[in-house]
């Protein structure tokens, strides 16, 4: 249980910095759509970011980067 607690908070924080209800988040997660949560970013970034995580290794490598490992612990509090 303490991996959905950690979930939980990631969901509740990026909900508060991003300006987005926590249940468009849950969605996205849980559905792999998050294309709606891309649209707030600049188009090129909302591109980049598309395809790396329809990449699984991609995605992999960004989140195993220090800066990714940096902000899901501040994030995570």
């Amino acid at each position: 249980m303490a991996d959905n607690e950690q979930i939980n908070k990631l969901i509740k924080k990026l909900s508060e910095r991003m300006g987005t209800p926590e249940s468009d988040i849950r969605s996205a997660v849980n559905g792999s759509s998050y294309s709606k949560l891309l649209q707030k970013l600049p188009s090129d970034k909302a591109r980049e970011m598309e395809d790396i995580l329809g990449d699984e290794d991609k995605a992999r490598e960004l989140l195993n980067t220090p800066q990714a490992k940096a902000i899901i612990k501040k994030l995570m509090g």
